[in-house]
């Protein structure tokens, strides 16, 4: 990591005084930045007299924290409630993710008209695209949904984490798959192709 030459603000009243310093940090080696902020004041001192430092950084690094990931033709209301699926995770609000991800099925059901009375029936639609043990796990999100949103109960954060893969992997199939797959060459339709396999 480097680093740029910090600069600071000191406020001082009455003899107290509060310093903040910024760093702007660069990864040597994909070139990712991160500003760091380190407060101290007149008070935030150990007991050899040295300057206690409290540090945060913009924006939050954590490896605990999820990546979205892109998808080209997923519809734009169900990349809003995706995004902040996501969002609501890496802020721990994990009450908010399961309720996301539980809205992201209906929203699937909805986008695909898969109809039905209650979201288990929506659920069971599935059937026409999916193989009845996958559609069988994802009644696990409306389970999870109801236990949130119905009974204040937070999930797991690494079940919420394996909720959101699974997620991500029936999004991946419902919508991505067959735009990527279009995308291959057809047979015989590259010129470098020589003879058939």
């Amino acid at each position: 990591m480097s680093r740029v030459r910090p600069a600071y603000i000191e406020d001082e009243i009455a003899g107290y005084w509060q310093r903040t310093y910024w760093r702007l940090w660069t990864c040597a080696g994909c070139d990712t930045g991160t500003m760091e902020e380190a407060s101290t004041s007149t008070l935030a001192v150990d007991q050899q007299g040295d300057h206690i430092y409290e540090y945060s950084y913009y924006p939050p690094r954590s490896t605990s924290e999820l990546l979205p990931k892109v998808f080209r033709q997923l519809p734009k209301p169900l990349k809003v409630i995706y995004a902040e699926t996501i969002g609501a995770f890496n802020h721990k609000l994990y009450i908010t993710c399961a309720g996301g991800l539980r809205a992201l099925i209906e929203g699937i059901c909805e986008n695909k008209g898969i109809t039905g009375r209650s979201l288990e029936e929506r659920i069971n639609g599935f059937e026409t695209v999916l193989p009845t043990n996958i559609v069988q796990s994802i009644h696990g999100f409306r389970f999870m949904g109801n236990e949130a949103l119905h009974q204040l109960s937070a999930p797991e954060p690494a079940t919420l984490r394996l909720a959101i893969e699974v997620s991500e992997d029936l999004l991946n199939f419902l919508y991505e798959l067959d735009y990527k797959a279009s995308r291959l060459p057809k047979r015989g339709g590259s010129s470098n192709q020589q003879g058939g396999a």
